[in-house]
């Protein structure tokens, strides 16, 4: 079937170079997000717990078995899922923002697994909704990380410090590249991207 003057217009718009060096930048940027959201939430969850045996207070054995009950009981099956879900009970992330995470995840996929698609499809662009979304993940998850560090550093001790001011590395990272793409952290909600096109199924 030969394709409409419009379908025709919109495939070559979106093959053009500059169009693609576009997409290109801001599906890295998306893949990018992922990954620097993914370790502080594995990682950094479990390392909170385990972070006493350098100090020799408890054994390996019982700093693991805490661990495994407050956070790797939540879900089984899957560690990711399980220490989001901490984090939400220490208010380091919301509700609304885990859900998010699920979205990110599954769009991440898509990027990652379908780039010739993306790059010739029409009604398939990386999602910038959520990536500004994952730009705010980050920066909260490097609060509340950064506000235990402060919380528990001697060299803070007698310091007012304003968590809200912490700003990480991997958010520095993500708010420049994000930057690139034209895309600010607190741009718009998850679900309202009336000017983007959704992924196809």
């Amino acid at each position: 079937m030969v394709p409409s003057m419009d379908m025709e217009q919109r495939l070559n718009a979106k093959l053009a170079p500059e169009s693609v060096a576009a997409t290109l930048m801001r599906a890295g940027c998306f893949l990018s997000a992922y990954e620097l959201i993914k370790p502080q939430i594995i990682d950094g969850v479990r390392d909170f717990f385990l972070c006493g045996i350098a100090e020799g207070e408890e054994s390996y054995d019982e700093v693991w078995s805490e661990y495994h009950q407050n956070v790797l009981t939540r879900n089984l099956k899957n560690r990711y899922l399980a220490s989001c879900d901490w984090l939400v009970e220490v208010e380091a992330l919301t509700a609304e923002q885990v859900a998010t995470l699920g979205e990110i995840q599954k769009h991440r996929h898509e990027v990652a697994h379908e780039l010739p698609k993306l790059l010739v499809d029409p009604d398939f662009e990386v999602r910038t909704d959520l990536l500004a979304a994952a730009v705010e993940i980050v920066r909260c998850l490097g609060v509340f990380w950064g506000s235990i560090t402060a919380d528990t550093d001697p060299q803070f001790d007698g310091q007012e410090v304003d968590y809200d001011d912490i700003k990480s590395g991997s958010y520095l990272l993500m708010e420049y590249l994000a930057g690139m793409v034209g895309v600010s952290g607190k741009e718009k909600e998850p679900g309202r991207h009336e000017d983007d096109q959704a992924p196809t199924q």
